[in-house]
């Protein structure tokens, strides 16, 4: 009796939801649409911005990211998430950022939720996402299962990922590849900060003759303005 009436208590707790969930879930569909259009759109001006030598910067809203979330994320990337995993949502707070998905599989369905922070590290490109608190509805649950898929998603996407542990939080260091095969300069981060309600990123793209070593071409080209120049 007193194991079912525990069993039963663990369970109940497992069917809380977060409120900002609730609230996401109850959007307009017509807002979800236009929020996700503002965020392609955001990401469309940043990817040309990027491509210039210069300083960028963009500010992405949890309202935006939540309606690319609702919407365009099932319609163009159909098997991105794990099996078993749907509807996923944010709130970002000052410093920190509160992740939500609905889990189900033949022995539970839940709302999974974690806290995340985001940070710069003294590496160059190298961001530092610590996890928090990942619960299955108010329980606490472990993160062997979610570091597992994290880092086969990541070998897979060919995105360097290693880890560490912070007061025993995980902590996943990825790296912002500088040289993309689309771009001929190189893009260097310099700001990630989550706000109240925003993603703020800022960033210089540098001009590849400044950053990189010449190549044989360039050299031979130089040597011979030189002489011309003589």
């Amino acid at each position: 009796m007193i194991a079912a009436g525990v069993f039963y208590g663990a369970w109940r707790a497992t069917q809380e939801t977060p409120e900002f969930y609730e609230v996401e879930m109850k959007k307009d569909p017509v807002k979800l649409v236009e929020a996700g259009d503002a965020m392609e759109q955001q990401v469309a001006e940043l990817h040309n911005e990027v491509r210039r030598p210069g300083r960028w910067e963009a500010v992405f809203t949890d309202e935006q990211i939540n309606g690319w979330l609702a919407v365009d994320l099932p319609d163009k990337f159909p098997r991105a998430l794990p099996n078993g995993v749907s509807e996923p949502r944010v709130a970002i707070q000052d410093e920190e950022a509160v992740v939500a998905c609905r889990y189900k599989n033949p022995k539970l369905s839940t709302i999974f939720s974690m806290g995340v922070e985001v940070t710069l590290t003294d590496e160059p490109n190298v961001v530092a996402v610590r996890i928090r608190q990942a619960r299955a509805g108010l329980m606490p649950i472990p993160l062997s299962k979610l570091l597992e898929h994290a880092t086969k998603y990541a070998y897979k996407s060919e995105v360097t990922l290693r880890w560490m542990q912070i007061d025993g939080d995980p902590v996943a260091l990825v790296t912002v590849p500088a040289d993309h095969e689309d771009f001929v300069h190189r893009i260097r981060i310099e700001t990630i900060a989550l706000r109240d309600g925003e993603v703020y990123l800022a960033g210089r793209t540098e001009d590849s003759e400044l950053t990189s070593p010449p190549s044989f071409q360039q050299a031979s080209a130089l040597v011979e303005r030189q002489n011309i120049q003589r």
